[in-house]
């Protein structure tokens, strides 16, 4: 099911953004003027700013900073200033603090932080009157049963990814959906996407695109070894678990491209629905294939 809202110029949003946090790409020392200036924008409208300590590194003395696990829960409205990594790497905290996002764009590509620098103050004066689209997506909880019993979970907005440490041979697994038996599969590894994950590193290995306010699961393998073994689009309740057959090689269960997990044959990884969901905020007329265009260099051939 869909759950998006749209808004225009003609009908506002009545959201009140009191306190806003920020987030920095790590390494990005020119961002550090940019945080000073959007600091005092805000602080001239009354808005209470809180940095994470990546940002207030940069920025220097003076302003209120939070880890950034915990900021997402302290403020109306997160600004991820970077490339899609920056805004991944709080998504999963912002999605349960039921925190919107917007992502101002430092990176290259760019699918998530959809404002370019050069418009951040245009969007942040749309953003506070009201004018800005949101956009509600779904997350995906993975999990490892452990061979003693125990279970760790993440919450994912991209992929979860089943691959591996070294170069190494293929990676042998098998794949069951709502406890069906799907396939054996020899690849290079596994990819379980939502459909904004289905941009990432699903869009690379010959996934399909899906639009990303659906609510849907791809299920890709990495470069198998059999043509035959395609990408599957499941529906967002079905509940994947891959089992490994592969015993000596180190495999590992990749989140967002932000963290790991190391498991092996005698554990399971399940993916299935997160129960939050991810509120991401953009602002300006961006059709979501007139982004698929600029990002992926499809051609314009209208006359």
């Amino acid at each position: 099911m869909t759950n998006t809202q749209t808004n225009t110029s003609d009908e506002p949003n009545d959201r009140v953004f009191s306190r806003v946090g920020l987030v920095a790409k790590t390494g990005q020392g020119s961002i550090g003027d940019e945080i000073a200036h959007i600091t005092g924008w805000l602080d001239k409208r009354g808005v209470e700013v809180l940095l994470d300590e990546t940002a207030g590194e940069l920025a220097g003395e003076g302003i209120q900073t939070s880890d950034r696990v915990d900021l997402p829960a302290q403020v109306d409205l997160l600004i991820a200033l970077g490339g899609d990594g920056t805004l991944l790497s709080v998504a999963r905290f912002a999605a349960e603090a039921g925190t919107p996002v917007l992502g101002i764009n430092y990176g290259n590509l760019g699918f998530l932080t959809l404002t370019p620098r050069e418009e951040i103050y245009e969007v942040l004066e749309q953003v506070f009157a009201g004018q800005f689209t949101s956009s509600s997506r779904m997350m995906l909880r993975a999990s490892i049963e452990r061979a003693d019993g125990s279970v760790v979970t993440w919450d994912v907005l991209n992929d979860a990814v089943v691959n591996k440490t070294s170069l190494a041979r293929i990676i042998e697994y098998e794949v069951a959906v709502d406890d069906e038996f799907v396939s054996r599969y020899r690849a290079d590894g596994l990819i379980v996407a939502t459909p904004t994950g289905s941009t990432a590193y699903s869009l690379s290995a010959g996934g399909p695109l899906i639009m990303p306010e659906m609510d849907a699961v791809v299920v890709c393998p990495i470069s198998p070894h059999s043509l035959a073994n395609r990408s599957l689009v499941l529906p967002a309740d079905a509940q994947i678990e891959v089992k490994l057959i592969t015993s000596d090689q180190d495999i590992v269960l990749t989140l967002d491209g932000q963290e790991g997990a190391t498991f092996d044959q005698r554990e399971v990884a399940r993916i299935e629905r997160c129960p939050h969901r991810f509120e991401l905020l953009s602002a300006g007329e961006r059709a979501h294939f007139e982004v698929l265009r600029t990002k992926l260099g499809w051609g314009d051939e209208r006359q």
